[in-house]
């Protein structure tokens, strides 16, 4: 849903001290500064905006459109580093930021933000106040760029008019509402900027007393958690003047991670998120609008999905840049925009706050996720690669091409080559998608990677180096953190490890790249890695892409070749193992396609009877619980033991499972 309106205000001025229009010339380097100046009735006083700014608001407010033989006086000021920021994916967005953020920290000397400022523009548009911000020298000119870039123009500093360079920092809700008076004075019309306060805080206010007064009226109505995120890959929460946006129309912050006590924006992990269980999700990301917003929110669904909000349709997107991280008068929009996702479905709330004065002329942007987009996500398996549209023939393309992008088909982003990764020389440690070092510099690879991998090396630094290089007889064995490819893991060790101590042993586990689950078990990889860990195996990961049509058995080429590589020859590899029991049509396809691997394919456990097999996992002392059924009469939970193998071929079921 969207409330849009257009809210002015016709100032009476009796501000004495309002430097002249003809000579005040305001130049706006952050979208809030423009909307500030606009609720200030000074629109005819701008001469310089960014790229990013509400122009049309300008244009409309002034008194006489600033135009002159057909040109625009209203400069640009900024331009973005980014060729299309609506083009790249979320993740690559933060790989850039943070790689500018190093190299800014690291510099001494001026280095350019993301958005640097327009010599030729600035010096047309010949500011007298310049009004910046010190809160993130990446994402806006900052004091630092302003002077510089005075000093290049040559005006400014010695020269007889003096140029005013202000820079806004709030760091709370009442901070914004402060900077609407400091702006005013220092454009010479104080009393403005305190009726534009008192009006925002009192709008606020009332937003509180609705929500109040109808909980009072009401004890069914509770105390909404709420969970706003500023950026979904990886995962931010708001900060600075967003808490106090949620708590001032009577809701919970919902706490990710270490983040009591804290009011910064902070990355956190999705099992922070997991953990804080909101009531109600906010998707509204930081520069994107209602649109993008929806589209990641959707592209994330596999990891909203677990979370409760979404298992009761309490996901929501709003306008991000318009209403959340410009801190002006818009942000009332977003206060009411939280109001009203946080009390969809209380129709008492809902009416009482549309009957608000100010909602009406107050622009916010908002909807809800429909359930079934966050409800409809497949598991990946060998048969299904291919089910959307196909990355990697679109990939494999443009590096025939020798370009350094291309656009995937699904989603329209912009996603670097291998080409590009390899001119770079390095892991950025985002996850990337053609990532050509295994990945090495990611922490959370569980989450994040696209191509195979190590997620477990073994116990100690160096594990996994000193296991290969010790190991003449290495095997990997598919693993599913099932119950047969535990089995398989102990048919192997009982068959190999007594008499040949340069045996090793090499899990591998397919899983899909978007649920990160593993196909029929149900069991995410996370979980796998437990398992990995406590048995001390080193374990590969090898996503499988839905929109990709790379075959299966490449996929897993790429797999053995990591281990390969750590062990310099290929021939110490001496099967492929597999936990099959007694599917013929699965084993045939293996020995058809996973043979031209050109390795021996070993099945420890095949055709072993259940009641030998059922006696081995009690004497392992594990305990196998029930992750996925088909199946009625054994259920999600179940504790797997010989009573319920027996009780299953009573019903008509396979003992072990293996028909579902």
């Amino acid at each position: 849903m969207t409330q849009c309106g257009h809210q002015e205000h016709d100032f009476i001025d009796d501000d004495r001290t309002l430097n002249s229009h003809a000579t005040m010339r305001i130049a706006c380097l952050l979208p809030s500064a423009t909307d500030i100046c606009v609720a200030l009735g000074l629109s005819d006083s701008i001469v310089g905006v960014t790229h990013e700014c509400d122009i049309r608001s300008v244009l409309e407010s002034q008194s006489q459109p600033n135009y002159e033989n057909g040109s625009n006086k209203v400069q640009i000021l900024t331009s973005s580093g980014f060729n299309d920021g609506n083009k790249h994916s979320q993740a690559e967005i933060d790989a850039r930021v943070k790689t500018e953020s190093k190299i800014l920290n690291a510099s001494a000397e001026s280095i350019n933000s993301l958005y640097p400022i327009c010599k030729e523009a600035f010096h047309a548009a010949r500011p007298t106040i310049v009004l910046t911000q010190d809160l993130c020298s990446v994402c806006a000119p900052c004091p630092k760029d302003v002077n510089n870039m005075l000093r290049e123009v040559g005006r400014g500093m010695d020269d007889d008019e003096e140029v005013v360079v202000y820079s806004l920092d709030p760091h709370s809700l009442m901070d914004v509402a402060d900077t609407f008076v400091a702006v005013a004075k220092i454009c010479g019309v104080p009393h403005r900027g305190q009726i534009l306060k008192d009006e925002f805080v009192s709008n606020l206010n009332a937003l509180r007393d609705i929500v109040t007064k109808e909980r009072n009226n009401d004890e069914n109505i509770k105390q909404k958690k709420i969970l706003l995120f500023e950026w979904l890959d990886p995962p931010y929460d708001g900060g600075h003047w967003i808490p106090d946006m949620i708590e001032i129309v009577g809701c919970q912050v919902a706490k990710a991670g270490d983040k009591l006590g804290s009011k910064k924006s902070k990355q956190f992990t999705w099992d922070d998120v997991y953990a804080s269980d909101p009531d109600v999700v906010l998707v509204a990301c930081c520069g994107f609008d209602l649109e993008r917003n929806k589209k990641d929110a959707t592209l994330a669904s596999s990891k909203l999905r677990p979370m409760r909000a979404a298992q009761n349709g309490r996901v929501y997107v709003c306008n991000g840049d318009l209403n959340f991280a410009r801190p002006g008068p818009k942000l009332l929009g977003g206060a009411a925009a939280i109001a009203r996702c946080a009390f969809d479905g209380d129709r008492d709330v809902v009416r009482a706050l549309e009957g608000l004065n100010f909602m009406k002329s107050t622009s916010f942007e908002w909807e809800r996720v429909p359930i079934e987009l966050l409800k409809n996500g497949t598991v990946c398996d060998i048969e299904d690669i291919a089910d959307m549209k196909d990355f990697d023939a679109a990939h494999k393309a443009a590096c025939d091409n020798g370009k350094m992008t291309y656009t995937d088909p699904d989603s329209g982003y912009e996603v670097f080559t291998e080409l590009a990764h390899k001119r770079r020389g390095k892991c950025c440690g985002s996850g990337c998608r053609h990532c050509p070092f295994n990945h090495k510099n990611v922490k959370d690879k569980a989450s994040k990677i696209k191509q195979p991998a190590f997620l477990y090396e073994g116990e100690g630094r160096g594990a996994l180096k000193k296991t290969l290089h010790a190991a003449d007889n290495v095997k990997i064995l598919f693993f599913s953190g099932g119950k047969d490819s535990y089995l398989a893991i102990r048919a192997l060790y009982r068959k190999y490890y007594q008499n040949d101590k340069s045996f090793a042993l090499i899990l591998l586990t397919t899983f899909d790249s978007v649920s990160r689950t593993i196909a029929h078990q149900e069991v995410h990889i996370n979980n796998v890695i437990k398992q990995a860990t406590h048995l001390n195996l080193p374990l590969i990961g090898v996503p499988m892409h839905r929109g990709s049509s790379e075959p299966y058995v490449e996929r897993i080429r790429r797999a053995v070749n990591l281990v390969s590589e750590g062990l310099n020859c290929m021939h110490k590899i001496s099967s492929l193992c597999f936990g099959d029991l007694h599917l013929e049509h699965i084993r045939s396809w293996r020995e058809s396609e996973v043979s031209k691997l050109g390795f021996e394919l070993e099945y420890p456990i095949w055709k072993l009877p259940y009641v030998d097999l059922v006696l081995d996992l009690e004497k392992s002392g594990a305990d196998i619980v029930v992750s996925a059924s088909t199946e009625i009469g054994v259920q999600v939970g179940d504790v797997f033991d010989n009573f319920l193998s027996q009780r299953a071929e009573k019903l008509g079921m396979d003992g072990f499972g293996e028909n579902g």
